[in-house]
This record gives C-alpha cells, sequence and structure tokens, in this order.
C-alpha cells in the first residue's frame, strides 16, 4: 500500500519547504527548498499555490500524494486539522489525517493537544509531533525525552512509543523581544548572534541561570552587567540567550521531563542546537542530535504507511 512517490511538505507561517520522496526507499529525489508562507496567502490560494509548485510532479499517473505538517492546518491554514489530546501513537495520528480540500490526493497531518481538568493544563503542537515519531524511528527507539528547540521550543516525553506529554516553552521568541523591544538590546544585535559557536557571554548567562531570583530579575542583570561589570553590548545576546536556556532547562526539570532518562533527542538546526548541546552538557544531559528536516521526512513516511495500511 506504500506509494511509489511521494510528497512531502513543511509549510508554516512564513515558511515552505517540499520535497518529492521515494515512497519504499525513503530517498530525496527533489527538493524545494523555499516559497511562500501562509501569512501571504489566504481561502484558494493555498490549493492554487500548492498545485503550481507542484506541478511538475505531478504530471503524470498516478498523482503522487501530498502530505503536510505544520501550520497549513491551523485555523488560520488552509483547513484545520485535529489536534487530538495526549496520549497519542503513530497509528492514532495516521487516523488522524484528513483531506486538503480542493486538491486531489492531497493530505493534511494533525497536530496533537495536552487537555487535562485535573490538573487543569492545556497546551498544543503542530508539526513537531511529526517529527517526534521520526526522530523516534531515526534513532530506533519507543522511549524517549525529545527536545525540539526554536520560537516556541517543545519538550516531549514518550513511551513505548506512546506520546504521553509535552510542554512548551516560548524562549526563543522572548529571547527577540527582549532585544528588539526591551531597554536590554538597545544598541545590540536584536538576535542571537550569527557564529555557529556562541561566545563567552553565552556561558555566562548559562550559569546566571543558576542564581537566585526569578527570570523576572535575572533578565535585567544584562543591564546591570553592561553597566558596571564587563558585559559588551555584543555580548548581551548570547548572554540572555544562556540565560533564557538554562531557565528552560531547570522548568523542565521540575515538569519531569528531564529525569527519566540521562540522553536527550535534540531536533534542531545546527546553530541553535548546539547552543543547547552546550546547555546539557553543563547540565549532565547527552544530547542525542536529530535533523528536523529527516525528522520531518521519516515521521510523514511512517505516518503515511500506516494511512495506506488501513485503507
Amino acid at each position: 500500500m506504500t506509494a511509489p512517490r511521494l510528497i512531502i511538505i513543511d509549510w508554516g507561517t512564513t515558511s515552505f519547504r517540499a520535497w518529492l520522496m521515494d515512497g519504499v526507499t525513503g530517498a530525496i529525489l527533489e527538493h524545494i527548498p523555499s516559497g511562500v508562507g501562509m501569512r501571504e496567502l489566504s481561502g484558494s490560494s493555498f490549493r492554487d499555490y500548492c498545485a503550481e509548485r507542484l506541478a511538475p510532479w505531478r504530471s503524470t499517473a498516478p498523482l503522487a500524494p501530498i502530505y503536510m505538517v505544520g501550520m497549513v492546518g491551523a485555523a488560520s491554514g488552509w483547513t484545520e486539522a485535529p489536534q487530538p489530546p495526549l496520549p497519542v501513537d503513530a497509528a492514532a495520528l495516521a487516523a488522524s489525517i484528513i483531506a486538503a480540500p480542493g486538491l486531489d490526493n492531497a493530505w493534511i497531518l494533525a497536530g496533537v493537544r495536552v487537555d487535562t481538568r485535573a490538573p487543569d493544563r492545556v497546551d498544543v503542537m503542530r508539526g513537531e509531533e511529526t517529527q517526534i515519531i521520526g526522530a523516534l524511528s531515526l534513532t530506533e527507539r519507543t522511549n524517549a525525552v525529545v527536545c525540539l528547540p526554536g520560537t516556541h521550543s517543545k519538550w516531549a516525553r514518550v513511551s513505548g512509543g506512546v506520546i504521553e506529554d509535552f510542554t512548551t516553552c516560548m524562549t526563543g521568541e522572548l529571547h527577540k523581544a527582549l532585544m528588539t523591544h526591551t531597554i536590554l538590546g538597545l544598541g545590540c544585535q536584536p538576535a542571537v548572534s550569527g557564529p555557529a559557536h556562541p561566545g563567552p557571554t553565552f556561558a555566562q548567562g548559562l550559569a546566571e541561570s543558576d542564581g537566585e531570583g526569578s527570570l523576572l530579575s535575572l533578565v535585567f542583570s544584562a543591564r546591570a552587567r553592561r553597566l558596571y561589570r564587563d558585559l559588551a553590548a555584543d555580548g548581551v545576546s548570547d548572554f540572555l540567550s544562556g540565560l533564557l536556556i538554562g531557565t528552560e532547562l531547570l522548568d523542565v526539570r521540575s515538569r519531569g521531563f528531564i529525569a527519566p532518562a540521562p540522553e536527550v533527542l535534540l531536533v534542531g538546526e545546527a546553530v541553535l542546537s548546539l547552543r543547547y548541546a552546550m546547555a546539557f552538557e553543563a547540565r549532565g544531559i547527552v544530547p542525542v542530535p536529530v535533523s528536523p528536516a529527516a525528522a520531518t521526512q521519516r515521521g510523514v513516511l511512517e505516518l503515511g504507511r500506516l494511512r495506506g495500511a488501513d485503507k
């Protein structure tokens, strides 16, 4: 029931990437590295844009199935895909895949949510659950703690192939906001510095996160240290990055996400993953790096095969 060829799209608010895959071997046949994000489209434009970009890959019969993952399935996207509550496994996610209206053999993958009343918790995820399934497959694991760093970092706990819990930390977005819209970033670079290896102020911020006080008071130390210590303007971004990532690790450890395993699957882009790996190692956690693109591709292949097996 596996399609000889299939198309995978990772479609977000500001980004579009697509891969033509061999459905049997999982090999990448062709790649569209970038395109128009959902923010620039609306209504039937999703269908039209998708059909236009993928036309060369669907010029012969049978039509290669399209599997889309990410915010394309949000209420603001093409059409809203379900977000079933945890716990879920790959089979449940495959069963929740829905058709994309207006385009033949095109499908949108479901997200997941935390939704409990005792205690009262709610959280949402759309796209990362597919990467989690893929990361488990790539590393041949059924039990793992998974960290997916980014604008909204996700931490998930998986047992027996079942995603049992996850939490979200707005680490990346908070860093950008502090650097762009507060006194801390005046005269500084607005985002995490570009070099592959962070400067020494990253380790300084990481150590600061272990200090007394809440994050609200700790972040202001970037201003005070710049005035009366040796924190230079070009080191503020790295300092805040270390402080926020260190605080994130303290938070998720207190919630029990790190304790079950000494290793954490780290599914993130190289530059950001390096920062998390440094923070992990400083706290005795072993990072197991996984390419996010590879995790997305493998996850979609796994879910597509499961969906096909049910037909």
